[in-house]
């Protein structure tokens, strides 16, 4: 499993897919979060651990969602712990950990 994070429009998927042009694709990572943990209940640890399992060799492309100012909303601070929570469990798995800025990737696992 591979982890490519960034920001926003950062570039983390034209680099992974770049790098691993054969590559089972999981973009908008945070997003799929959002759906698992925030809509359908699930736990967001118990949810990443289990698309590991099921996943081995997905290159997973998620956008940085924990940065900048602490959201009002209630369901947007839910959703930037769940997609970090996630996330952790997703890096600590991966084979690689790439961050992506500018277009940049800089290998931090």
């Amino acid at each position: 499993m591979k982890l490519y994070i960034g920001g926003a429009y950062q570039g983390q998927e034209e680099l992974a897919r770049q790098e691993n042009p054969e590559g089972v694709f999981f973009p908008d990572f945070h997003e799929t979060v959002r759906e698992a943990v925030l809509k359908n209940g699930r736990e967001a640890r118990t949810f990443a651990e289990e698309f590991c399992l099921e996943h081995p060799e997905a290159v997973v492309i998620a956008n940085e969602v924990g940065a900048g100012v602490v959201p009002l909303a209630a369901e947007d601070r839910a959703f930037r712990e769940a997609a970090g929570r996630a996330l952790c469990v997703i890096a600590g798995r991966a084979e690689q950990v790439t961050r992506c800025v500018c277009g940049i990737g800089v290998r931090i696992k």
